[in-house]
C-alpha cells in the first residue's frame, strides 16, 4: 500500500484544510488512486448536516461512481438534517438517485448523532469530526482504531432508521 497517498495524520483545522482533506479521501477511492484505497469496500460518512463537505463537486461524484462501479461497494451515510443536505448539495441529490442501490442513508431513531461516529471511515483511514466551534478533523490510519470505530458504527446502526429517500412518490 502506498502510504504516501494517505492524508497527513494528525489534527486538521479550518474549513479550507478540512474540505481539502475530505476531498482527498473521497477522490482517493477512485480506481486510478487505488494504491491506498483499493481494498475499501464500505465508505462511512456521518455528520449532522454535511455543511462543510465537498459533496457537490463533479470530480467527487466521478471518483465515487468509479469506486462504486467496481461492485460490492457500499456508501453509508448518517445524519440528522437531510433537508439541509439536499438544499446545500443538489448535485449530490441528483447523482445519488443513480446509485441508490449502493447507497444507504440513515438517521438516529431517537436522539443525536454520537460524536464517536461523526466523520469519514474508509478503513483504516478515519477522519473524525471533532466537537469544536470551527471545523476540525483528526486523521488516523491506525487499523485497530478503525476497527473500533467500525464496531461503534455497527452498534449505532442498530438504533437507526432509513432517511432521505432517493426518490419521492407523489400523487
Amino acid at each position: 500500500m502506498d502510504e504516501a497517498a494517505w492524508p497527513r495524520v494528525g489534527m486538521h483545522q479550518g474549513r479550507g484544510d478540512c474540505a481539502a482533506l475530505l476531498r482527498q479521501a473521497l477522490m482517493g477511492l477512485a480506481p486510478a488512486a487505488a494504491s491506498a484505497w483499493g481494498s475499501v469496500r464500505t465508505l462511512w460518512l456521518a455528520d449532522v448536516d454535511f455543511a462543510d463537505w465537498p459533496l457537490d463537486e463533479p470530480a467527487v461524484h466521478e471518483a465515487l461512481a468509479a469506486w462504486l462501479r467496481q461492485g460490492g461497494r457500499q456508501l453509508r451515510m448518517a445524519g440528522l438534517h437531510f433537508d439541509k443536505v439536499e438544499r446545500r448539495h443538489p448535485q449530490l441529490a441528483r447523482w445519488r438517485r443513480d446509485w441508490s442501490h449502493a447507497i444507504s442513508v440513515v438517521t438516529p431513531a431517537e436522539g443525536d448523532l454520537p460524536t464517536e461516529v461523526r466523520g469519514l471511515l474508509a478503513a483504516p483511514l478515519w477522519l473524525h469530526r471533532q466537537e469544536a466551534p470551527d471545523l476540525r478533523l483528526r486523521c488516523s490510519t491506525d487499523a485497530r482504531q478503525a476497527r473500533g470505530v467500525d464496531m461503534a458504527i455497527a452498534d449505532f446502526l442498530q438504533r437507526c432508521e432509513p432517511a432521505w429517500p432517493a426518490t419521492t412518490l407523489g400523487l
